[in-house]
């Protein structure tokens, strides 16, 4: 069916028809409207939407439109532009509206509509939702029109599609199962396949080498016959030679030869040209070479010799008594070993030990090399400037206090296999003053620091290798080197006096007691603050073999207004300690030195009773002199100018006042 034509229009239908576009505010004629325009009712002018998403601040909707939903509608309708009509102007009628085109086709059928089960049957991010948007209680606005940002709308989904649905009757057909012989047969040709290889050419560029075989051997020579008789004739006589034998191998040991062997005869082997030696006739082995021999003695000299038990047969009591055990052999090979020749404590400590067998002696030369090498640091003590220290610097720097003294010492015999630990506590040693009258008890504290080791059959005995060292004397700010071997041989009850650890188990008594209060150690033996121990001079109290702890009176002060006499009494060490053995020598003769009670003549002299062991002296109480005095203890060590070692008790007193003498101090007391 053609389209008809177009009706013709004037130019001022196109000027207001053009006018239009003017937000209807230019004038214009009205259109003829003719009777089948009035018959149709006039749409409503529809508002346009805009499918913007909402703005979100902070997860909520800024304002409550919705931007996939249409405006409301209105029921105002804009009214047309108002028409102007000018002077002269003649009104001009509306333009037609173009025909509407007829057709005769029916209208398509719409599509079938999809189910709701068809649309929701896949599970997944790709499946179709529904098109029908579900509206909640909260996203109803005032006016009735749905507010909620998951709804959906038909044009969303418009170009989605839906899989097909699965069917199996489309799949093909599996191919039919082998049967067991077709199996087999299979097996078989991939079995000849690997067998039969196709031959492949190499690249012409690849020469090709021949193999050849082995080298031949050479030819063997041919066998010689063995030799028999030989029959010569000479002058016409036949003469039989004997049968010639192989030339001898040498018998002479492969040792044998470099050994500096030149005053044996030597024949030389003309079948193979070997210097032999003459015993080789004979078939006997040859003799060691005994001038290169190293001498055993020599090598022997320079390593450390193993000592003998420190104990011989004789002395059985010695075995569990430090006082009196022969210590010569460790206390003399620790001073084999400088300081500044030992690379490391690893090796100082193999080098030390390596002699004895016995822990005790193992000890001991460990406590004597500290005495030997090691110093007090006096500048830092009287400065308090003690700085931390490790056994390495103890050994790199040859100073230390008491702690360095402790730690290297551990260190030394922890390296082979002795037991020992460092115990600090307090020691009362430089520095210590007693309580005196009246003094509060203080509170516990810790100043000093020693050693445990465990010596012979598990014991535990308590060592200060310190004080074992040397003394400082805070007065001069010196200190003096002497080695005080009673603190290594002294039972740990009576280092108990002197030294109380912190741990509480470290005691190590051997009277039964696990440990002693603060009160009992600080205020001494007597039990009072009031009282002070008696001043013992631990130089010859150790060199003589005396026990500090049994010299009487045990106090200091001693009361002149007391009636009675005053007992005055010392003793070794121990019951066995001889001087001659154990110590330097017989024992010099001791003398107490009072002051003349009325201050105007000169001291009274008095020599002590012994019978070898024990010494002992009474006094009358007014005959001690005058309070503020002090009287003490006297060895006689040069009388008339010789030596007094053994001069009796009567020699001694005989001597009194017609020789002069000299000697050193043992104790001293003060009267009160």
């Amino acid at each position: 069916m053609a389209a008809e034509s177009p009706q013709p229009q004037s130019i001022h239908s196109r000027i207001a028809a053009l006018n239009l576009g003017h937000v209807g505010r230019a004038p214009t004629t009205p259109a003829p409207i003719d009777s089948e325009t009035l018959s149709r009712p006039r749409p409503l002018p529809r508002s346009q939407t805009a499918n913007l998403p909402a703005t979100l601040s902070n997860g909520h909707i800024i304002h409550d439109a919705i931007g996939n939903e249409p405006n409301s509608l209105t029921h105002s309708p804009v009214l047309p532009p108002p028409s102007i009509t000018r002077t002269g102007q003649k009104k001009l009628p509306p333009p037609a509206l173009p025909p509407r085109r007829l057709s005769s086709q029916p209208s398509p059928a719409l599509p079938p509509r999809r189910s709701s089960a068809a649309v929701q049957r896949r599970d997944s991010s790709e499946s179709i939702s529904s098109t029908i948007s579900t509206i909640s209680a909260i996203s109803v606005g005032p006016d009735g029109t749905t507010r909620t940002p998951g709804s959906r709308t038909p044009s969303i989904d418009a170009g989605r599609k839906l899989a097909p649905t699965f069917d199996q009757s489309t799949l093909p057909p599996l191919p039919p199962k082998r049967t067991p012989q077709q199996v087999d047969r299979r097996y078989h040709d991939i079995e000849r396949s690997r067998i039969g290889l196709m031959p492949t050419k190499s690249s012409p560029n690849v020469t090709t080498t021949k193999v050849e075989g082995p080298p031949t051997l050479p030819s063997r020579s041919p066998h010689q016959p063995p030799q028999t008789t030989v029959w010569k004739e000479s002058a016409g006589a036949t003469r039989r030679l004997p049968q010639e034998r192989p030339p001898a191998m040498p018998a002479r040991s492969a040792l044998s030869f470099g050994m500096n062997k030149s005053d044996e005869t030597s024949t030389t082997n003309g079948g193979n040209g070997c210097t032999v030696g003459t015993e080789a006739s004979t078939g006997a082995p040859p003799p060691l070479p005994l001038s290169s021999k190293p001498d055993l003695s020599k090598l022997l000299a320079t390593k450390p010799k193993l000592a003998a038990p420190s104990q011989s047969p004789s002395q059985p009591v010695s075995a569990a008594c430090l006082c009196c055990r022969d210590f010569s052999a460790p206390d003399n090979h620790a001073a084999k070993f400088p300081r500044e020749s030992v690379p490391s404590i690893e090796w100082l400590a193999n080098q030390l030990v390596a002699p004895f067998t016995s822990p005790t002696d193992q000890a001991r030369v460990i406590f004597a090399w500290l005495h030997h090498n090691i110093a007090y640091d006096v500048v830092a003590f009287c400065n308090d400037a003690v700085m931390p220290s490790t056994p390495a610097n103890t050994l790199a720097t040859g100073l230390a206090v008491c702690e360095g003294y402790a730690g290297l010492f551990t260190a030394i015999a922890s390296n082979v296999g002795l037991e020992s630990l460092v115990v600090g506590g307090h020691g009362k040693g430089a520095g210590f003053s007693p309580l005196q009258p009246g003094q509060p008890i203080p509170a516990e504290y810790s100043t000093h620091a020693w050693n445990a080791v465990k010596i012979n059959n598990g014991e535990w005995k308590l060592v200060d290798p310190c004080w074992g060292a040397g003394s400082v004397c805070l007065r001069d700010q010196k200190y003096n080197k002497r080695f005080a071997t009673r603190h290594f041989t002294m039972d740990n009850n009576e280092f108990g006096l002197r030294h109380f650890p912190t741990n509480k188990s470290l005691f190590h008594r051997v009277d039964g007691r696990q440990q002693i209060p603060w009160e009992e150690y600080i205020m001494g033996p007597s039990g009072s603050a009031a009282t002070t121990p008696v001043q013992v001079y631990e130089g010859v109290a150790e060199e003589e073999g005396i026990a500090e702890a049994k010299v009487l009176p045990s106090t200091y002060h001693i009361p002149v207004s007391a009636k009675g006499t005053v007992h005055f009494q010392f003793e070794k060490v121990c019951g066995h300690w001889d001087p001659i053995r154990n110590g330097p020598g017989k024992p010099y003769p001791y003398v107490m030195r009072i002051h003349n009670g009325d201050g105007k003549g000169g001291d009274e002299i008095r020599v002590f009773n012994t019978n070898g062991s024990v010494w002992w002296l009474d006094v009358e109480n007014g005959s001690l002199g005058k309070k503020g005095q002090t009287v003490g203890i006297y060895n006689i060590q040069r009388l008339g100018g010789e030596d007094a070692r053994g001069v009796s008790v009567e020699d001694c007193r005989n001597a009194m006042g017609r020789k002069g003498w000299s000697g050193g101090a043992l104790a001293a007391w003060e009267l009160v």
